[in-house]
């Protein structure tokens, strides 16, 4: 016959149930749920466990020991938790409070030297795992920094970013007043492509390291690209220079692409858009960006999305091949309006719509 598991009656029916809905313990909630159960309805622990979510052994064992000692049994630390911690959640933020400085600039911190800090303060050696599960903890990641031009002016940046709305109504004053065309606010700039192999990290299953190719042929092209970042739209040319010549070649491209359209476009300081000889159609008026601030400029994502999805880890045989892989990008990324609005509707353009 089977055996019938059994809770004692140390508390009564109604002072287990209350414990089991509000006890402040995931952990003891639970704890209660399963004596509940052998309270009110005994019957065999393999249906006790199926109905709580435990393993038998979990109700075997609980049972048992509250039978024997009672609440006790019930409100003890289980067998996980940092019981045994070297030092307390405050204290390792007051050990990573140095590094927190060094981390704002960027600077390698390593693994190394926390663990040296760590080492000393506790009085001998750790094994390299404790740091990373004390970083894990404290919600330290390993990334990329951003990067920003060190002649860069972070308070002009952020002027530019705040009165980008006020620079838009300005430039327009300039326009013919019959012309009702609708506005597009747009960012523009230049990237240059070439067979120089660019290694990125790759997954890759365990035991495995890729192999890829890698050279250096220094033939290059360059691409033209504008962006309307809350509508989604985009066009680009392929030109063999960056120059003004080339500039004219593209302003005037994008003037009839967007016929319909009044366009205001945010560019940078390159020497090409100040040209004396550049030819800025009726329906262009450009905005210069701060100088040496490309992260303020959405093109540069989508640099980075090209960069990433089709020339990483990849070594091309001809000039004619990057072009042909660049034409294919282009293409695919002015045809998907969503991913160009989610990659480029910047702070500053979200305040001027």
């Amino acid at each position: 016959m089977a055996r019938i598991t059994r809770a004692a009656l140390h508390l009564s029916v109604e002072e287990v149930k209350a414990r089991m809905i509000h006890d402040n313990s995931p952990l003891y909630r639970q704890r209660w749920i399963i004596i509940y159960q052998a309270l009110v309805d005994p019957r065999e622990a393999k249906d006790i466990a199926k109905q709580t979510g435990v393993s038998v052994s979990t109700v075997h064992k609980l049972i048992s020991t509250y039978n024997r000692q009672g609440v006790s049994a019930v409100e003890t630390k289980g067998k996980g938790g940092r019981y045994n911690a070297y030092l307390t959640i405050e204290e390792e933020q007051d050990l990573l409070r140095p590094f927190f400085e060094r981390a704002e600039r960027g600077e390698l911190t390593t693994v190394a030297q926390i663990k040296h800090a760590f080492e000393k303060r506790v009085g001998h050696e750790v094994d390299e795992t404790t740091i990373h599960r004390l970083l894990k903890r404290q919600k330290w990641r390993k990334l990329v920094p951003r990067p920003f031009h060190p002649q860069a002016d972070k308070e002009e940046q952020e002027r530019f970013e705040q009165n980008f709305a006020t620079q838009v109504e300005e430039v327009l004053q300039s326009r013919d007043p019959q012309d009702q065309r609708p506005v597009l606010k747009m960012a523009q700039d230049e990237a240059c492509f070439g067979r120089i192999c660019i290694s990125r990290r790759s997954w890759a299953p365990k035991h495995i390291r890729p192999l890829i190719p890698r050279q250096i042929a220094r033939e290059y092209i360059y691409v033209y690209a504008v962006v309307a970042p809350k509508e989604g739209k985009m066009t680009s040319l392929i030109l063999p220079c960056a120059d003004t010549s080339m500039m004219n070649l593209f302003l005037a491209h994008v003037s009839r692409t967007f016929s319909q359209y009044f366009l205001v476009i945010q560019v940078d300081q390159a020497g090409w858009h100040s040209a004396k000889n550049l030819v800025i159609p009726e329906n262009i008026r450009l905005i210069p960006q701060p100088a040496y601030s490309p992260e303020l400029n959405p093109v540069e994502h989508i640099w980075e999305e090209i960069r990433e999805k089709a020339f990483s880890n990849r070594a091309f045989p001809s000039l004619d091949a990057v072009i042909d892989t660049l034409c294919d990008q282009l293409r695919q990324l002015e045809d998907n309006s969503q991913l160009l609005h989610s990659m480029t509707y910047f702070p500053h353009f979200r305040k001027a719509s």
